[in-house]
Parts: structure tokens; sequence; C-alpha cells
């Protein structure tokens, strides 16, 4: 009995190092190697070295100006139900396909959906057959690679969100088309990630989902010059004249009125307008963080995902005047501020 079990004892000891240290170890070792790039997960970044996403994960390309990648079905935990889930595109914690077969009817709905949306996005596609990729979501819900007839049908739409020729964006595609492997495994593709940051590289827009627009991220107009620079009015009892012309009064004989309250308006000789007739444009400090539209969870996404999602509900804001007067950075902090609590 002791020899038998001393026996299996030393099986599993031996399995054990071999298979839990060893063979692990050997594999990481060989990986940093060999292929330390993939062995970081193929990691890509943008032109100032920030981490944007993996080429091996999907992501939500939402913008027009973007090639935007397969559907996916993946999902979430609800936050206010955890029994529940919610839609999650592209939650790389929940890899999993839709599970719907050809007869249910939410694929179904999701489907005419979908393909009211793209026929509203490109008018010249209503009523043509798509490639299926363009609809259906992978059974991963993570495809990082779309076809190349799925690409192609994104040119048009491209071309016109940044002002370029199509055949510029079709030579692009071109030249990110992946043949099969080895001649023989798989199909044709082109990596929607890669694609995306050549694309930027090449005919950068006028905005980005990695920076804010250009008009916000730029400096605030300098404040109007104090009011005491500015010279005194013309006294009453002076004729109406060009500032430059009519000398100032004497202090003690007719002081200054008011700013707020003086009519005149100012010339071209006067260094800076009333603070009454041009008021100088709203700053940070004025706007109201309560007046802004704050995202209230952050987005799964590849990357500093509470920097995108707070970008995301900026651009939205955009639209429809909800960012309460903020500029991007003053934006950013409250939103991070409100995220992290």
């Amino acid at each position: 009995m002791f020899d038998i079990v001393s026996g299996a004892l030393r099986v599993s000891l031996v399995t054990f190092v071999l298979c839990g240290f060893a063979y692990p170890f050997a594999v990481t070792v060989l990986g940093q190697l060999l292929t330390p790039f993939q062995a970081h997960g193929s990691l890509a970044t943008n032109a100032d070295g920030v981490v944007v996403g993996s080429r091996l994960i999907g992501q939500n390309w939402m913008d027009p100006k973007w090639f935007r990648g397969r559907p996916s079905a993946t999902t979430d935990t609800d936050p206010n139900d955890s029994t529940k889930t919610i839609p999650a595109p592209y939650n790389a914690a929940s890899s999993s396909a839709s599970n719907l077969g050809p007869t249910s009817k939410a694929l179904q709905d999701r489907l005419a959906d979908d393909r009211k949306a793209l026929d509203a996005a490109q008018p010249g596609l209503a009523g043509k057959p798509l490639p299926a990729d363009v609809l259906t979501t992978s059974g991963s819900g993570l495809d990082p690679d779309i076809t190349p007839a799925n690409a192609n049908l994104q040119i048009e739409r491209i071309a016109k969100a940044r002002g370029v020729a199509p055949d510029q964006i079709a030579a692009l595609v071109s030249r990110h088309t992946t043949s099969r492997s080895l001649g023989i495994f798989g199909e044709p593709r082109v990596n929607v990630l890669e694609l995306n940051l050549e694309l930027e590289k090449a005919f950068s827009a006028r905005e980005t989902n990695e920076k804010p627009p250009a008009a916000e991220a730029a400096p605030a107009p300098a404040p109007a010059a104090p009011v005491a620079a500015a010279p005194p009015p013309p006294a009453a009892e002076t004729p109406a004249a060009p500032v430059a012309a009519a000398p100032a009064a004497p202090a003690g004989e007719t002081p200054a009125p008011p700013v707020v309250t003086a009519p005149t308006a100012p010339v071209a000789e006067t260094p800076a307008p009333p603070v009454a007739t041009a008021p100088a444009p709203p700053s940070d400090a004025a706007a109201t963080p309560s007046a802004a539209v704050f995202p209230s969870a952050i987005s799964p996404q590849q990357g500093d995902a509470r920097r995108k999602t707070c970008l995301d509900q900026y651009h939205a804001n955009a639209a429809t005047n909800s960012n309460g007067g903020l500029k991007w950075n003053v934006y950013w902090k409250e939103c991070k501020k409100r995220l992290k609590s």
C-alpha cells in the first residue's frame, strides 16, 4: 500500500513541476526572446507613442472618418441589476457570440436596424447585397479584421469625411490587405486598427477620437486688457472728435466715468474696448460643470478607457450643446473625477 501511494505522489510531484513551472517558464522565455512584440499583446501606438489598442482585438469605431470593424455581440453585467446583461461591443473580458439563430426575431430586428443605419450613412448602398461581415457578428465578438469587400464599401464615406479622393483611400486599403496565410489558410483580410492608424497618418482629419478638436485644444483667447489701462474718455464738455486728437481732461477736473456706463464706442487707437461693449469670451473658470453632461460609467475600450469614454461623451455633447461651456481640459478633469467616484 505504501509503495502505491509513494509512487503516485512522486508522479504527481514530477508532473506538477514540469507542467506548472518548467513548461510555462520555458514558453515565456522563448516568447520574450523570439517574438517579443506578440508576447506583449501585439499592441499598437499612435504618433505620440500612446497605446491605442491591440492588433488582435477589435474596437468600436463609430465616427464616419474611420473604417469600422465587424459588429460585436459581446455583453457586460448591467450596473443596475447584476442578474442581467447589457450590450457591450468588443468587451475583451466577455468574448462570445450572440447565439441567435436565423429565425430569431431579436436577430432579425437588429439586422434590420443596422441596415437602415448603414443606408442612411451611405445612401449609395441602399438595396445592394452586402458582404456577410458588414452586418453579422463574429463568433468571438472581437474579430480585428474585415474582408477587403467590406473595406471597399466604406471608402466613399471615409473619403467624403476626410476630404480626399476615393482612389487614395482605395490604394491604402490595397496596401493593407493581407492574403491567405501560407497561401492556403484563411481568407484575404484587412486589419482595421492598422488601417485606421495609417489612414490618420496619411490623411489626418480635423478631429480624432484620440485627441480633442483643434478648436478646443487651442489655448483660450487672451482676456481683454484691464479697464484701468484704457485711456479715460473725453470729458462731457469736449466736442465730438477722434480720441487720438482730443487730449484727456485732467483727472482733477473731470473724473473718468465708470466704464460700464460709458456710451462712447472704442476707436481704432484705443488699446482695448470697454468691457461693457466687448465682453471677453467665456473662460474655463466661468463655465459650470453642473450644466455639462458626463458619462455615468467607463465604456469597455482598449487603451485609456476613462479618457476615451470622456472624449466620446464630449464629442456627443458638442452636437447638442451639452458641454456647459467647458473646454476639453476642464471637461476632462471633471469627467475623470466623476468616473472615479
